[in-house]
Order: C-alpha cells, then structure tokens, then sequence
C-alpha cells in the first residue's frame, strides 16, 4: 500500500574531508568538517519532526556527519550503500580527479553503465521512500536526485555545500525541491 502522507527527505552533504577524492578512497571529516557537522546538528534538530528514518552512505565522511546529530537524538542510522559515492570501476585513484571533471560535463545519457544504474537506483530509492527520512550523502548523489526532480539532462546541475541540506517534499508521489 502506498503512502499519501507528505514525506519530507533531507538529502545531507557529508562535511568537509580530510583528504582530496584522488588522495583517499575513504577519508573521514577534517577539523573543519566535525564542525560543520555540530553546526548541522543545531539546524536540523528544530525542523525535524518527532518520527525519522536516517540513512547514510557506507562512507566514513557521511557516518562522521551523521554522529552529532545521532548521539544527540539517538536515532538508528541505517547504512545503504545505494548513496555512496559514484562508482569509478577501473579508475585508479591518481586518474579520479580527472575522470570527475569528465563526469561534470555530461549529459545523463551519456553516462556508463556503472553510473547509470547507480543513478538509476538511487532514484528508485528515492521513490519508496514513505516517511520522513535524513540522507546522509554525497555531491554527486544529490545531483542525482536534484536532476532528476528537475528534468535537468546535466549530470551536474546543483553544487550544494559541505553539510548542506537539500530539502525536497513527496505529496502523492510527485517530489518538490523545497531548497
């Protein structure tokens, strides 16, 4: 049975890392990231409602993200490997960087096989999504699901911050960008 209730989901970019994405596969948050991270904390606390789901990606960036506000409500955070990061397969980590840039630049149709099934699958995620949730994440991620809500054919199309908070609205299954 679907859900007609409104949801609200919170798609959460982890923090700043301590180390580039062609420096570190898995790097935790920097000093300035835990901060970050304390901050979101204090903003998020007064707009969520009392009854939550929280996801992050496997990451340790998005897990580091997710500790304040989850040792001060004591929330459950479900690790989903659906919002991890965007495959590279067969890039090795000297290459990345560049391989990224590429990525920036493409059209969703022009993706490969790997990351458009990543994107396809996040966004299926998303569809089932029946109660207020926060998602932990990354760039990347949200630009899947930004994209997607907003018919935009750029892969990358919105550039949200370290710990910002992408707002959307599901009402009957159609989704909203509220900020």
């Amino acid at each position: 049975m679907t859900n007609n209730k409104p949801v609200t989901i919170y798609l959460i970019r982890h923090g700043e890392a301590n180390a580039a994405w062609d420096e570190d596969p898995d790097p935790g948050l920097s000093e300035k990231g835990k901060l970050q991270s304390e901050e979101l904390k204090k903003e998020l606390t007064q707009d969520l409602s009392s009854s939550f789901e929280a996801i992050s990606s496997p990451l340790l960036r998005a897990q580091e993200t997710a500790k304040p506000l989850k040792e001060s409500l004591g929330f459950d955070l479900n690790i989903n490997d659906t919002f991890a990061e965007i495959p590279s397969p067969g890039i090795s980590l000297s290459e990345r960087r560049d391989w990224l840039r590429g990525v920036f630049n493409k059209d969703v149709k022009e993706l490969e096989e790997p990351q458009l099934k990543w994107r396809n699958s996040i966004i299926q995620s998303i569809k089932l999504i029946q109660n207020d949730t926060i998602i932990f994440t990354h760039f990347m991620v949200i630009n899947c699901v930004v994209g997607w809500i907003s018919n935009s054919r750029k892969f990358v199309s919105f550039h949200p911050d370290n710990c910002s908070i992408t707002k959307i609205k599901k009402i009957n299954g159609n989704f909203e960008i509220l900020n």
